[in-house]
């Protein structure tokens, strides 16, 4: 499988081949089945955000359509049977960078509707951090409000990226956001 660390979403119809055109300058980027949806491969991701920020305080036209981008450093196929065991699997490195704050998982679904339910895969992986960090004697705890971290999880169709969006990382990049 391929494996990409971006994957950026589209805020306005219209100029979808202008933006992914403008997108290519920077790395490899591809549509997907999901309209306004692609996913991207860049050297470096940090200085991709940066240059995305940068072009948008320019008011670049292709660069104010972008809605929202997400990097994600852990990337896999699954099946719907097993997609909670992969997304625990995906997750369990972020446990030590969890602990002692205030987070919350949030599953960004395409495809697969009905099949995997959104709101119970975030709460099963909340409580698998919770209970892994607790067998450490560590806590961690779900807020909503104000949290430090977010466990941002994309799929795509059965593809999956995962991503940890820290309270600095979206407040330096506002288009760095859950959906």
């Amino acid at each position: 499988m391929w494996q990409f660390n971006i994957v950026a979403t589209m805020d306005r119809e219209g100029r979808f081949d202008h933006w992914l055109k403008e997108l290519c300058l920077y790395g490899e980027f591809h549509k997907t089945e999901f309209f306004g949806v692609v996913l991207g491969r860049v050297a470096d991701p940090a200085e991709f955000l940066e240059t995305v920020r940068q072009k948008r305080e320019k008011q670049l036209v292709a660069f104010q359509d972008l809605g929202r981008v997400v990097p994600v450093d852990r990337v896999f196929v699954f099946h719907p049977e097993n997609f909670l065991d992969r997304a625990r699997e995906a997750v369990r490195p972020y446990l030590p960078r969890l602990a002692g704050r205030r987070y919350y998982v949030r599953l960004e679904r395409r495809g697969l509707k009905g099949v995997i339910v959104s709101p119970e895969a975030e709460r099963e992986l909340d409580i698998f951090v919770e209970e892994e960090l607790a067998g450490e004697g560590k806590t961690a705890q779900v807020d909503f409000e104000d949290p430090e971290a977010v466990v941002v999880i994309e799929t795509i169709g059965e593809r999956c990226g995962v991503g940890l969006l820290t309270r600095e990382l979206m407040a330096r990049y506002p288009f760095v956001r859950v959906g």
